[in-house]
């Protein structure tokens, strides 16, 4: 039975539950049946099915039991299956959990089965409790998600920044090694693998790194020369990027859904004939960022390889330069990659830096080098405070008086009196508790009843060519020692900036930074998040309360602190993330450099305040997302900005887990914690991003079983949410079984007749009608739209709702007239309540359609399919699961009457969009394969 999985590419927990629920599926069981047969807990079995955790030790053979259970009797087979699982085991006890996700480097490495599996696929009534808390979606899923980023360089920030000093030897050199059209076929020793093709440029968080990528990006697009950008800031950034990248190479369907993508990518980049530069941004752990699973990035099988042809060039940008070097002593790189350590700036490039921003006035040049000297030749640092001078020479004289440094040196000598450390904690320079809370927090491996004397002399000064950190290999921050010299240098920085913003009066924008490092690393929408009726509410800003902090004061403070240099704010006059068919208008976005994100993120945790900024996170959320409904098509520009953020307030209690700090009770949990993070998911439902839209439901869930239990409104709410997800990618077995088991807890938690228990009846009823069985559909309808008349009124939405689908039931049973009469009036309803465009009005105006289409009505029918498919694409965009719905509808219909052959390339369009978003399963692909007349493996 096992002859079409690949056992050997089984690699993670996910991948072996996907291919037990193979196994499972083929024999027509369910979860419960599997359970009761192994005598193990349906919600445990369901963990093992879905992924989030491996079957156990105890009882004894269980994975053998499961397979017999299911079929497989083969000794051989049950042999393989073992070892996997082993392997597996041996595996996760060796390397832990990974907050990236279960698959290092974010790729599936290819179908695991003779059909590709969605990530988290989840069977059963419950999630299991392990499991990564965000697995990174699955690109080999086709464009669906790189849909959503953009892997165009950011060379605008250039503009914003001052000039690159002391780079021009480095960027003269990458400059010269660019690729051009005609260059030779081997490298310079006649390799055919192009040695030094892959640059890694290392060094300390804030030296600059970026910005030499930047520049060099901006002169290789002056050049002609194909460019493409990738963060690697956010878990499964890079894996997603790259499945943008395959589709810009012109990746087709089938490639993306059965090619292993790190292969598929660097295939199509080997055929391209044009120069080309990729350039992958801050891949701070490399292994895990850009390696293949189980393997290291010098194995040069995953996102990173040797260069076959020289008409390309990679530069990857990292703090870690430890990983580039083979065996123990990590004394030598491989040949086709290329280290380029970035040091300080020279005490006369940085000091030419801090004159680049705050001019002459404060001092001479000398001043500006010794200064420059004492800030370690820090880009970052430097960029601070020169923003820092030159908003202080524009004060008046009197303005804070002495405490206030207005020159070189005595910005030097606050900075000395202050001592080197950093007063933002560490947790991976040392555990957690040795930050505990304390009103000045020490450096990491500094006792907290130890203070820093007030004479503390700086650091030497480092060589020009290096930052000095004893033990490092390479010079290049490795762990604890980097991290802490990165704050040593930035910290006091910092502090003098925020100091100086509450000596003016501003005492806010310390909390509010503080705030902002909690939200996601995407940037921070201001007209959709930052709120000042929320703010004025949060005990973080008690002391404005009283000067009535309203809009202008609150911008007020974002425009300090981008004055200080410590946010950076922008105008996008356009949202890439948002959906094609979407128009977005000009947002005002805040974005934080990594290390200010990452050091007051951390901050938080031991201001002693968590609970304080975990409850403005949310309310900040939850305001935000209740204003905006995930149904309505014109919510979603500002719903793409809104998803990164989403889960912040989870996020944050993540991060305790992970650094070991006490976890919070559920009493000092917001009560709507939960909500900002489903109503994302239900964004990404009503956009048609179903795999991303279950992935986040899961996460979800995972988290809120944990810290509210079973029987939570909002952990019902959310697992309602995964099984209508589940039935729309075509799973009703799934969404059936999990659907009866929300009800169940619905009815016995809310009671029969509230509205969230008739909408999980609802759906159980659309879910038989899709597994085929009507009348039992039927039944539940009418009992659901006789209590929802009741409880919320004939011409609510959810009330039309129903009817809508009793009427698609009387179609099959072929009662036309009163199936028309019920279909009108909810279309009249719709259009005078939502509008005549909106998802829900759509949805009728197909079942008009169809209705037309059954009972050989098909010219008018084809009127109204056309009519609906223009709207579809309109409102939707090509990829919705409804408007693929809706072309299949309109190609049925022409094939009727004999005008498909006119029709042919738009269907065949259709088919090969519905393989990638839905699969080659579902119902919708099957039917538009059928008018293409194409197998399934074409």
């Amino acid at each position: 039975m096992s002859d079409e999985i690949d056992l050997a590419a089984v690699t993670t927990c996910a991948e072996f539950g996907r291919a037990l629920t193979v196994v499972r599926e083929r024999a027509g069981l369910s979860v419960r049946d599997v359970a009761r047969k192994v005598n193990v807990p349906a919600s445990t079995v369901g963990g093992y099915f879905g992924g989030s955790h491996l079957p156990g030790l105890k009882p004894a053979h269980l994975v053998e039991n499961m397979l017999r259970a299911c079929g497989v009797t083969d000794p051989a087979e049950l042999h393989r299956w073992v070892e996997t699982w082993s392997r597996i085991r041996r595996t996760r006890r060796g390397s832990g959990d990974d907050e990236r996700g279960a698959v290092r480097g974010g790729w599936d490495p290819g179908a695991i089965a003779g059909r590709r599996l969605g990530d988290g696929r989840v069977a059963g009534r419950r999630l299991g409790d392990g499991g990564s808390p965000r697995t990174p979606a699955d690109p080999a899923r086709g464009d669906e998600t790189a849909a959503t980023l953009t892997i165009a360089p950011p060379v605008a920030r250039l503009d914003r920044l001052p000039a690159v000093r002391g780079r021009g030897e480095l960027l003269a050199l990458l400059t010269g090694l660019l690729p051009a059209a005609g260059s030779d076929t081997a490298g310079p020793d006649g390799d055919s693998r192009v040695r030094g093709r892959v640059h890694v440029l290392h060094g300390l968080g804030g030296i600059g790194k970026s910005t030499v990528a930047l520049a060099l990006a901006a002169t290789a697009l002056d050049r002609g020369v194909r460019t493409w950008w990738i963060s690697a800031t956010r878990p499964g950034a890079v894996s997603a990027a790259m499945g943008a990248l395959a589709v810009e190479l012109g990746a087709t369907h089938h490639q993306l859904r059965r090619a292993s993508l790190p292969d598929l990518v660097w295939r199509l980049l080997g055929a391209v004939d044009q120069p080309w530069l990729l350039i992958i941004d801050n891949a701070d752990d490399p292994a895990g960022d850009l390696g293949p699973p189980g393997g290291e990035v010098l194995d040069g099988t995953g996102w990173l390889r040797p260069l076959p042809r020289p008409q390309g060039m990679v530069v990857v940008t990292t703090r870690d330069g430890a990983d580039w070097s083979l065996g123990a002593a990590g004394g030598r790189t491989p040949p086709w990659i290329r280290l380029h350590r970035l040091g300080p700036l020279t005490d006369h490039d940085a000091g030419q830096a801090l004159r680049d921003l705050a001019g002459d006035a404060p001092g001479s040049a000398q001043a500006a080098q010794s200064l420059g000297h004492r800030l370690g030749g820090l880009p970052l640092a430097l960029s601070l405070a020169g923003q820092f001078l030159a908003e202080a020479r524009r004060m008046p004289p009197g303005f804070g008086g002495s405490a206030v440094p207005r020159s070189y040196p005595a910005y030097e000598q606050a900075l000395r009196t202050s001592g080197p450390w950093s007063l933002l904690p560490d947790f991976d320079g040392a555990g957690p508790r040795a930050t505990a809370p304390c009103p000045q927090p020490q450096p990491p491996d500094t006792p907290t009843d130890t203070q820093a004397p007030a004479d503390a002399q700086p650091p030497a000064g480092p060589p020009a060519g290096g930052i000095g950190v004893e033990g490092q290999v390479s010079g290049a921050p490795a762990g604890a020692a980097g991290r802490r010299r990165e704050r040593e240098l930035v910290g006091p920085t910092w502090e003098l900036s925020l100091d100086l913003l509450a000596a003016r009066g501003q005492a806010g924008a310390r909390p509010l930074l503080t705030l902002l490092a909690c939200l996601g690393g995407d940037p921070i929408p201001v007209d959709v998040l930052l709120t000042a009726e929320v703010l004025t509410t949060s005990p973080l800003f008690h002391d404005l309360q009283a000067t009535n902090l309203q809009v202008t004061e609150l911008w007020g403070l974002v425009r300090a602190l981008a004055g200080q240099g410590l946010i950076e704010h922008t105008l996008d006059p356009a949202d890439a993330r948002a959906p094609a068919s979407i128009g977005a208008g000009v947002a005002h976005q805040i974005w934080l450099h990594p290390l200010v994100r990452d050091s007051f993120g951390r901050a938080a945790h031991v201001s002693g305040r968590v609970e304080d900024y975990l409850e403005t996170i949310t309310a900040l959320l939850v305001h935000a997302a209740r204003r905006l409904d995930p149904r309505d098509p014109e919510t979603w520009p500002r719903w793409a900005m809104l998803t990164g953020h989403a889960d912040a307030g989870l996020a944050m209690l993540r991060a305790r887990r992970r650094w070991g700090l006490p976890e919070l009770t559920e009493a000092r949990l917001p009560p709507e914690l939960l909500v900002p993070a489903t109503l994302a998911a239900r964004f990404l439902r009503a956009t048609g991003r179903l795999a991303e839209a279950a992935e986040a439901y899961e996460a979800v869930l995972l988290t809120g079983r944990r810290l509210f239990g079973d029987d939570h409104a909002d952990v019902l709410s959310t697992a309602h949410d995964l099984y209508r997800v589940r039935a729309a990618q075509g799973r009703p077995g799934d969404a059936e079984e999990g659907l009866r088991a929300v009800l169940d807890d619905r009815v016995r938690v809310l009671g029969a007749d509230h509205p969230d228990t008739l909408t999980t009846q609802h759906y159980l009823g659309r879910t038989l009608r899709e597994s085929g069985r009507h009348r039992e559909a039927l039944g539940w309808f009418t009992r659901t739209l006789t209590s929802r008349e009741r409880v919320l009124g004939h011409r609510h939405r959810d009330t039309l709702t129903t009817r809508n689908n009793i009427a698609d039931v009387l179609v099959e049973q072929r009662q036309w007239a009163a199936a028309e009469r019920m279909l009108s009036a909810v279309w009249t309803d719709r259009v005078d309540t939502l509008g005549p465009e909106h998802p829900a009005t759509l949805v009728t105006r197909y079942h008009l359609a169809r209705l037309d289409h059954r009972r050989g009505e098909d010219t008018r029918a084809a009127r109204t399919a056309a009519e609906l498919v223009a709207a579809c694409r309109r409102v939707l965009g090509p990829d919705h699961p409804r408007t693929l719905t809706a072309i299949c509808l309109h190609g049925e219909i022409n094939q009727e009457l004999g005008r498909l052959a006119a029709a042919r390339t738009d269907v065949g369009d259709a088919h090969r969009r519905s393989l990638r978003v839905l699969g080659p399963e579902h119902g919708t692909t099957l039917r538009l394969q059928r008018l293409v007349g194409r197998s399934p493996s074409s």
